[in-house]
């Protein structure tokens, strides 16, 4: 009996609660209704110009342009929407007359980009992206509108590109949103196409190796990231402006005998100035000379090119320079030639023997053998300085067919007293000077007179004077008649058998 009093018990409360869940289910029913979305369609302008008075922000870098999408209405849930960047559409557009053949270009590709995807959220009824536009390509168009073409495709979740409004013409005018003292130009600083390296001695740097020659290259406009250009020699051009006439005293400096220091120039950031720098070997630059003792009447040119920018542009009228270099300039061993003073009664500065000129071996001196005397002085050259002096001056052991040369600076035109001083213990020694390798005695030697009284370490002048066989003597004295302006004096020894000290030249009536 109580068994089935419990079976009843446990079926009533089962009935109970499926009653109550019932009942729950129907109170849910009358509150839950099915959720439906309002779908939007999408567009964007059909063109976008930016010139004065747009919005846009521009750095050094880049111009970046905000650009929208519009909806139908507002949108009722998050999704997303594809971007694209097309230019090669823009041509499409100027052979259709949309836009303007004459003052229209394409970016390049990758010039003008933007994000691939736009993610639209619930609730609005636009949403904005932005252009970025490369400064650099539109400096290299500068003046010019520059035109692509961006796309919205792919709306997720049902919404929709709205028809004949899916495609956005970006027209940059680059003459109005770039000022023009603002364009980034690389260009050689040197107001003219050709540079003279000895008219300013900040365009070389020289020791007794080597001349190293200095180009500054220019940026207008503010710099930003580091950048560089290539460098490179352009034989051509010289070659091309000799034959013109524009270049009457240049002669092609073979290019083997330059070297690039730096063939890649780098614009340090925030640089606007940058040097492309180059080497020529002293030696080879001075022996450009018609014959050792006369001076360069051709002076060695080179022309210098730069191009490739990783930035920015070149200014296609100053990316070429060509450089004159005068090795007269270059060869005196003081820095200047020995001044021959041009006042009458005035004596130069002697030219001293141990100061003759750069060039090296067949261009500034000539010597025999080895070097002997004091083995450091200007080595590698073999000319025998003596070392019992201080300064170093005198030259010994010298041998018959040898020669020194200096460069000289002739002040006044006239005639001039010569002086040679020699030291020697015998009356044997034989030589020649010459200007500009024309000897001022003709084919006569000029020598050691027997009642000098001198020895080698004793030397004295010996005056260029008229005994009859033209040796230095007592006699009266020859003038040498001088022009004014740059020489090459050489001191050649037919019979060497003395000391030498140097030259000086005194200015006669």
């Amino acid at each position: 009996m109580k068994k089935i009093f419990s079976h009843l018990k446990v079926s009533l409360l089962a009935g109970i609660a499926i009653l109550a869940v019932s009942c729950q289910r129907e109170k849910l029913g009358e509150v839950v209704t099915t959720q439906t979305y309002t779908n939007v369609s999408a567009s964007v302008d059909n063109k976008l110009e930016i010139g004065t008075g747009s919005t846009y922000t521009l750095t050094g870098a880049d111009l970046t342009i905000p650009a929208t999408i519009t909806f139908s209405q507002a949108t009722s849930r998050a999704f997303t929407i594809n971007l694209s960047t097309n230019v090669d559409t823009v041509a499409k557009l100027i052979t259709a007359g949309t836009l303007p053949a004459a003052t229209t270009v394409a970016f390049p590709s990758g010039a003008a980009t933007s994000i691939n995807q736009v993610v639209v959220p619930a609730g609005v009824k636009t949403v904005s992206f932005n252009i970025i536009v490369n400064r650099s390509a539109m400096e290299l168009s500068y003046g010019k509108n520059m035109a692509a073409v961006f796309k919205i495709s792919g709306a997720t979740k049902d919404n929709t590109i709205a028809a004949g409004k899916g495609a956005l013409i970006l027209v940059v005018k680059t003459g109005e949103v770039l000022e023009a003292n603002s364009i980034h130009q690389i260009a050689f600083a040197s107001p003219t196409k050709v540079i003279n390296v000895t008219a300013d001695p900040s365009n070389y740097y020289i020791n007794s190796t080597f001349i190293q020659v200095n180009i500054p290259i220019a940026l207008q406009g503010t710099s930003g990231a580091t950048f560089t250009v290539n460098a490179a020699l352009s034989p051509d051009t010289v070659t091309k402006y000799i034959n013109s006439g524009l270049l009457s005293t240049s002669v092609a400096y073979n290019s083997v005998n330059v070297g690039i220091i730096n063939p890649v120039v780098t614009f340090a950031a925030g640089a606007s100035t940058a040097t492309l720098s180059f080497q020529t070997k002293m030696n080879t630059l001075l022996a450009q000379q018609p014959a050792g003792g006369a001076p360069s009447v051709k002076y060695p040119t080179v022309a210098l090119t730069i191009t490739s920018p990783s930035k920015y542009s070149i200014v296609g009228s100053k990316n070429t320079v060509i450089v004159v270099m005068d090795p007269n300039f270059f060869r005196p061993f003081l820095g200047k030639p020995y001044l021959i003073k041009g006042t009458v009664g005035a004596a130069s500065d002697m030219l001293i023997c141990a100061n003759y000129d750069f060039g090296g071996e067949g261009v500034a001196y000539h010597d025999n053998n080895s070097k002997d005397g004091d083995g450091s002085w200007r080595a590698p050259d073999f000319v025998d300085v003596v070392p019992d002096y201080t300064p170093r001056s005198v030259v010994g052991w010298t041998g018959n067919g040898e020669w020194l040369t200096w460069s000289v600076f002739v002040e006044q035109s006239g005639n001039y007293q010569v002086d040679t001083w020699m030291g020697a213990s015998n009356t044997n020694g034989r030589w020649q000077i010459f200007i500009d390798n024309v000897s001022i005695s003709g084919n006569n030697q000029m020598g050691i007179n027997a009642a000098t009284g001198t020895n080698n370490n004793n030397q004295k002048p010996f005056t260029y004077s008229n005994d009859a066989t033209k040796f230095y003597t007592a006699g009266t004295v020859i003038p040498v008649p001088l022009t004014a302006g740059y020489h090459i004096v050489k001191l050649f020894e037919n019979n060497a058998s003395y000391d030498m000290r140097g030259i000086v030249f005194t200015r006669l009536p």
